[in-house]
């Protein structure tokens, strides 16, 4: 059972500031050196100030990767399959509920150092990236560029198929608008420009604007027609005829007779002679000698002549005379103007129309012959019955069909004479159209305006894909900036650590981006840094980090020994850094910021340090232990007594080394597991007090003599980093020796520094 002592105050207000503290680790398998570990019986829960104390190798370094865990939520790249349990005051968190715990946790770690401070090369100069994200941040920015190369190209292709398609079309269109000017004569500019101007107007599809040949041609030869060779407008053609009326009239006459009441036979029956007769008989009014034979003419022949050719028969030929008269009238026969008084467009249709009518009249005064022909032969024998043929239509019908298709013509010849420039211009502008609508389906215009829309939506959706990746970048270059703010402070921390010749932050231009660059104090780019500069550089960005929080009394921080790297100078500079951070003063009482705070450290001046830590109340820390219990297993325990007691390194490493000294069972190895690196580091630090010049081989050659001063550094350079401790346990040899080389270090001392070891037995 652990040993959990009532800290309900401390609990309460760690509640009050965001969700459960953690109390313990009860379990962790499967994690490097904590291969099964259960806490021992009794230990400590954690408090508000954590201090955890372990030798090199120990396993602080992956006690700190448990809580980076609970950091991310998951395990990380490299290790998976371990799995662990929290304690807390709400329950328990493990491997499965660690991305939904709630618990806020930083941890700063070699780990942290390698992920965060990184190098990117611009032009030649290392370019200082803080923090993993710039890294990954940076690296997806190079892989944006490359596909944003590769985009580019793509819309470029597109871009110039689109464009050589448009090209030729254009050129197409130059052409045909060059042979619509030349077919029209026209004068006025007509270029690629007009000709889109009227393909819109045929695009619409509202009217048909392709012309038949005939049309085309009329056009054409309007719109060719030079203004100065306008026509004046033509007299429509006159055809009325009243030959059906004539005829018929004449049809009722040819077959009457005169009424004579002394008519002579011989003239009745001798027509030529009647007229002979008539003729003379006026020449005989005053005179009864006969002019033809000289005799004299009875005046009772006279009157006989005189009653036989009678009023009644002289209108009756009056009346046929009359209808002669109206006969020869009624001829349509008239000179036709020539075609070239109309526009070319119409003349061959005005040929045609006039033949027609001429045709028409050539008929139509056919029959004005018959009628006359017929009433010159009732003329000329009034008494003969005569019959004239009905007609079977009216000659005059075909006349004024004729004349009206040939006034038709004409009437279009006159709209146009009459509103020359409005006829011509509106036919320029059918043949356009017509051109237009030509050229529209010779060159399949919708087929290439739908391909045209395939380039630009393939062109459109390659730079969206551009633009999203712009926005990423700018997102990316974002969090760079974001990840590179607080210059200020990192150098305030960094000069804090290193002292005022440290290495500084300076921001630089690159790419039109603010990043940072490392410089020495004199100006100079920091090429090389000393594994301590990198982990100064890192801690300090990870101070400035937890600025970054929301509310730092809500997070859990893990520091896993911050001086590593770092020579004795800084640990004070480091312990006071920790002060500054993370503790404050409220009302007398001291407290940390963060809800819990865990500090780790391999060296001892610097565990004295954090002990002296306003951490609060006694109640509010807990000192922990991590040491190996044997080769590859690690635990984390309380703090022995003999290490809290002691002021300094030098005296608990002596507590170790008597502790061996007096041991019964030396074979113990969880003694042993701590012992080589114990007496070494004594050895170090004894013969330096005596010599403080030189290695520690040579001192101890000096203080001990060449030979049992060799024999102890030969043995302990072997195991003082606990890689071979477990084969020393097998080995009796080794076993002789190691007990050998403590009891002579013990003599050694007794007898030539007894008083300094009287007073580290007093201790």
């Amino acid at each position: 059972m652990l040993n959990y002592s009532s800290r309900a105050a401390t609990e309460r207000s760690a509640a009050s500031r965001g969700g459960a503290m953690l109390n313990a680790i009860e379990r962790i398998k499967g994690l490097g050196v904590y291969g099964d570990y259960a806490p021992p019986a009794g230990t400590k829960k954690f408090e508000s100030s954590n201090v955890i104390y372990g030798w090199n190798y120990s396993g602080k370094t992956t006690l700190s990767r448990l809580f980076a865990h609970l950091e991310r939520g998951t395990y990380d790249g490299d290790s998976s399959g371990y799995s662990f349990t929290f304690a807390t005051d709400t329950g328990q968190v493990t491997e499965a509920n660690a991305k939904d715990c709630g618990h806020v946790v930083r941890v700063f770690n070699s780990d942290f150092v390698q992920e965060n401070l990184n190098f990117g090369n611009a032009h030649g100069r290392p370019i200082l990236l803080l923090g993993s994200e710039s890294e990954a941040a940076q690296k997806a920015i190079a892989e944006i560029a490359a596909k944003r190369l590769r985009i580019n190209q793509a819309a470029t292709n597109q871009q110039k198929k689109s464009d050589a398609a448009a090209s030729a079309l254009s050129d197409a269109k130059k052409v045909a608008a060059a042979g619509t000017k030349s077919a029209l004569s026209l004068v006025e500019i007509y270029t690629a420009t007009q000709l889109d101007i009227d393909l819109r107007v045929t695009q619409l599809g509202l009217e048909e604007h392709k012309l038949s040949e005939q049309d085309l041609e009329a056009v054409t030869k309007l719109a060719r027609t030079p203004d100065q060779d306008a026509l004046p407008p033509m007299t429509k053609i006159s055809v009325a005829s009243s030959l059906a009326e004539i005829w018929r009239e004449a049809g009722l006459l040819l077959v009457q007779a005169p009424e004579v009441a002394g008519a002579i036979q011989r003239l009745t029956e001798n027509p030529q002679v009647a007229n002979w007769v008539e003729r003379g008989l006026a020449l005989h009014e005053h005179t009864d000698k006969c002019e033809f034979c000289g005799n004299d003419v009875a005046a009772q022949r006279l009157e006989q002549l005189r009653s036989h050719f009678s009023t009644a028969q002289a209108n009756f030929k009056a009346r046929i005379e009359t209808l002669l008269a109206r006969a020869w009238a009624s001829r349509a026969a008239q000179p036709l103007p020539s075609a070239r008084a109309v526009y070319p467009q119409f003349r061959e249709r005005f040929d045609q129309a006039g033949s027609k009518l001429l045709a028409a009249i050539a008929d139509h005064d056919q029959f004005v012959n018959v009628l006359e022909g017929e009433l010159a032969a009732k003329r000329d024998d009034l008494f003969a019955p005569r019959t004239l043929v009905a007609l079977s239509s009216d000659p005059a019908e075909g006349l004024r069909k004729t004349a009206e298709e040939l006034n038709s013509v004409i009437r279009e010849h006159n709209g146009v004479a009459e509103h020359f420039k409005a006829e011509k211009a509106k036919a320029i502008r059918r043949a356009k159209l017509h051109y237009a609508q030509l050229f529209d389906d010779k060159q399949k215009l919708a087929v290439k305006a739908r391909k045209q829309e395939r380039f630009k939506e393939r062109i459109a959706k390659i730079r969206r894909m551009g633009e999203i990746l712009d926005a990423r970048k700018r997102e990316l270059e974002a969090q760079i900036n974001q990840a590179q703010k607080g210059r200020e402070e990192i150098n305030r921390r960094i000069e804090s650590l290193l002292g005022a010749e440290s290495v500084q932050i300076r921001v630089t231009a690159v790419d039109g981006e603010d990043r940072f660059m490392l410089v020495r104090r004199d100006g100079s780019v920091a090429k090389r840094l000393s594994e301590g500069e990198k982990t100064a550089i890192g801690f300090a960005f990870f101070l400035t980090k937890l600025l970054e929080l929301p509310d730092l009394s809500k997070a859990i921080v893990f520091i896993d020994d911050p001086i590593s790297s770092l020579d004795s100078n800084h640990i004070f500079q480091v312990a006071a850094i920790l002060r500054e951070a993370f503790f404050e003063k409220n009302e007398g009482a001291w407290s940390t910021k963060c809800k819990q705070l865990f500090v780790s450290t391999h060296n001892f001046e610097f565990l004295g340090l954090l002990r002296e830590l306003p951490m609060g109340d006694k109640k509010n820390r807990s000192y922990y232990l991590v040491h190996r219990k044997a080769p590859g297993v690690s635990v984390l325990c309380d703090m022995p007594l003999s290490i809290l007691r002691h002021s300094s390194e030098y005296h608990f490493l002596f507590s170790v080394i008597d502790k061996f000294h007096r041991a019964e069972d030396k074979t113990d190895l969880e003694v042993l597991m701590h012992l080589p690196n114990a007496v070494r580091r004594f050895v170090e630090l004894y013969t330096y007090a005596k010599y403080p010049a030189g290695t520690v081989d040579q001192r101890a050659e000096k203080l001990f003599g060449a030979e049992k001063g060799r024999r102890i550094l030969k043995v302990l350079h072997h195991f003082s980093h606990g890689n071979n401790v477990e084969r020393l346990v097998r080995n009796n040899d080794c076993m002789v020796d190691i007990a050998a080389v403590v009891a002579d270090l013990m003599k050694l001392i007794s007898e030539q520094d007894e008083r300094h070891l009287e007073a580290l037995l007093s201790t």
